[in-house]
């Protein structure tokens, strides 16, 4: 057996990679795990005590080279809980061998150590580490970074482009976690300012109250991070506050966020979360690569959830940026770019690799089977058995594509893709009507009708949604139901080739087609005096996601659903609706008033003259849910029992035959109609 030098997980010999945490396995690297040279300090104990006050309260996770705790301080006399990350320190021999560097005013030429304080990334550590001139010796790491600088200016540059940076603005995010994710002007000018004067005054120390304890070599990572967590000031990113040393060991203080990590597993995401969640991190990614920098290390561990639901990238160890070359890979198997694996040239597209790798896994419960992407191993396979939207599993292969030059050029490029595909709305409905326990035939009438025309030059989606209850008695309420839904669907047939389908002509198409239908009504009672009294009500709806029209006539009503809420969107025409606004009754006696039947409103109650429909526009998002019915189904279904049946139903299937079966319970007076649209 294998054990992970990065988790302790055992695996098979013959494992390439650790099913935990994804690390490279190989015998070496587990008898290293076990040697007598430890990497990683003991753990101390629970109430172990540090300097400023702090003291061990238990530890949380492990890796081979670092232990972390949860702790506490007490500041001022109050008590806070903080996060602590604890390595081993620089060794003191190979600190002792840098110090006459900086005790010489013009040391000699020697060869440029691509670790050093030339990098780009070593630049932005601590101004005072560098003032004390103490050079941090990279401790022993199994998914060590080897950068090798192209020239000290190059790098020079890369920080001032950074800053030059900051005008281009980000895309509308998918979700409000990834809206709110996006820094303000003023952070990103702080930050600008921050780095400019470290790069322009790399002798100047560091203020007091950002480092307590600036005089310290945390080492090459701890460093690192400590500094580039003053500078990275985006929310999506979990930054350390400050740093010390003590007994050899070297801490990073955080604070306490619950955060839950999104581990790799067989667990898979739904379509709209996935994609979401990747809009989060392509967000992140933006924004450290507007600095002209990159992650390198963007894999399932490196990211988990706060308690908002947002998402933090936890690690800024290995950030590195275009001028950099990757020496050695870091071992992701499945998360990181071939090129790296290779040695080759890396520049941000790396980054765009490690997103659509790691939305490939919420998508599949999978990883890239790259092993070590030495060569190319061929097109990864989606399906059989993932099933993926073909224009999603495009826009995955192309970030994950072998050659950089094959992928998204810029991560808002593929962040775009994203939202677009986020975006899109998907309608599923359900159309029911039933008689009822009380009358002997259905006078009611539905119509549920997608228009859908593929074409590059002219798209085009519509729904239209119709919900008629004839009344009039002998054989007439029927016939005119039937003629308001055949009337209407003509007339919107007839006008959505020519006329744009925005929401608000969808509001003005629905409102002529229900007095088209009143017109048609008036005319067939005038050809047939034995059908005199005839009439209808009507509600209907006119969606071209995302924008949604309802129009209606009389008391059949429309309902929309946002997450738990439900609100009636239509106002019946009806004497106790006309009661209830001037004061005379409440709405509850309404439900129950002896007059609750007669209509104001009706197709076909004139002899002549306009119905008077009414209309407006609604916008519907994914999960909002909107319902059309006829007073069969609200004279005995509350407006709370509606939203919990709609709520506890997945299918509208399933939310329109329950509804029904609910009015039936209920007494079922009158014949019951529904349509259940569900926005996904």
């Amino acid at each position: 057996m294998i054990t992970c030098p990065e988790c302790g997980q055992e695996a098979p010999d013959d494992a390439k990679f650790c099913d935990r945490c994804g690390q490279g396995l190989s015998k070496s690297l587990s008898s290293a795990a076990h040697s007598s040279s430890p990497t990683r300090p003991t753990p101390l104990t629970a109430l172990a005590s540090l300097k400023g006050g702090i003291e061990i309260v238990a530890l949380t996770s492990q890796t081979s080279i670092e232990n972390r705790y949860r702790a506490k301080r007490v500041r001022d006399g109050k008590t806070e809980s903080i996060a602590l990350r604890e390595r081993l320190g620089p060794h003191p021999a190979e600190v002792v061998d840098e110090a006459p560097i900086v005790e010489t005013p013009k040391p000699p030429a020697r060869a440029e150590d691509p670790n050093g304080p030339s990098a780009k990334t070593a630049e932005l550590r601590l101004p005072s580490a560098q003032a004390n001139g103490t050079a941090s010796p990279t401790a022993p790491q199994p998914r060590a970074v080897n950068s090798q600088t192209a020239s000290a200016d190059a790098s020079g540059e890369g920080i001032q482009s950074s800053v030059e940076a900051e005008a281009s603005p980000s895309s509308n995010a998918l979700t409000e976690a990834a809206e709110n994710a996006s820094p303000d002007e003023e952070s990103e000018a702080a930050e600008a300012a921050v780095i400019a004067e470290t790069q322009q005054n790399p002798e100047t120390d560091v203020d007091e109250d950002a480092s307590p304890e600036g005089g310290e070599d945390l080492g090459e990572v701890f460093g690192r991070v400590l500094a580039l967590s003053q500078t990275i000031s985006h929310p999506a990113f979990q930054r350390a506050t400050e740093g010390f040393a003590e007994n050899g060991r070297v801490y990073l203080v955080y604070g306490d966020e619950e955060l839950k990590p999104l581990r790799r597993g067989s667990h898979k995401m739904s379509e709209p979360e996935a994609i979401a969640a990747a809009v989060q991190v392509c967000q992140a990614i933006s924004f450290v690569h507007r600095r002209a920098l990159r992650l390198n290390d963007i894999c399932p561990e490196s990211i988990s959830m706060a308690k908002d639901g947002r998402l933090k990238l936890t690690g800024l160890d290995y950030v590195s940026n275009d001028n950099e070359l990757q020496g050695e890979p870091i071992f992701n198997d499945g998360y990181t770019a071939p090129e790296i694996y290779r040695g080759k040239r890396v520049d941000k597209r790396a980054d765009i690799f490690s997103a659509g790798a790691i939305l490939y896994t919420w998508l599949t419960g999978a990883r890239i089977p790259s092993e070590s992407w030495r060569e190319e191993a061929g097109p990864v396979q989606f399906y059989p058995p993932h099933v993926v939207t073909p224009r999603l599993e495009k826009a995955i292969r192309r970030a994950i594509a072998f050659s950089p030059a094959d992928r998204w050029a810029t991560i808002d490029d593929f962040k775009a893709e994203l939202i677009a595909l986020g975006g899109a709305i998907r309608l599923r409905a359900a159309a029911m009507t039933d008689v009822g326990r009380v009358r002997e035939h259905n006078e009611d009438s539905v119509l549920a009708v997608e228009y859908v025309r593929e074409s590059l030059v002219d798209p085009a989606q519509c729904h239209l949604y119709v919900v008629a209850d004839g009344m009039g008695g002998a054989e007439a309420g029927e016939v005119a139901s039937a003629i308001a839904v055949e009337t209407i669907r003509s007339y919107i047939e007839a006008r959505l080739e020519t006329a744009s389908r925005d929401a608000a002509n969808g509001a003005d198409m629905l409102t002529a087609a229900l007095e088209e239908a009143n017109s048609k009504i008036i005319e067939y009672v005038a050809s047939h005096p034995e059908s005199r009294g005839m009439g209808s009500t009507g509600v209907c709806a006119l969606v071209t996601p995302s924008d949604a029209a309802v129009a209606w006539v009389g008391d059949s009503r429309g309902y929309l659903m946002e997450g738990a809420v439900l609100r009636q969107v239509t106002k019946d025409h009806s004497l106790v609706q006309r009661l209830v606004e001037i004061g005379q009754i409440t709405a509850e006696e309404a439900h129950t008033h002896e007059h609750k039947n007669v209509i104001t409103r009706s197709l076909g109650a004139r002899q002549s003259g306009p119905a008077g429909a009414e209309a407006l526009g609604v916008k519907l998002k994914r999960g909002d849910k909107l319902m059309l019915c006829s007073d069969g189904l609200t004279a005995h279904v509350m407006d709370n029992e509606i939203r919990d049946i709609l709520g506890r139903n997945a299918d509208p299937f399933d939310a329109a035959r329950e509804l029904i079966v609910a009015a039936n319970a209920g007494g079922g007076t009158d014949n019951i109609s529904v349509i259940v649209v569900y926005a996904s």
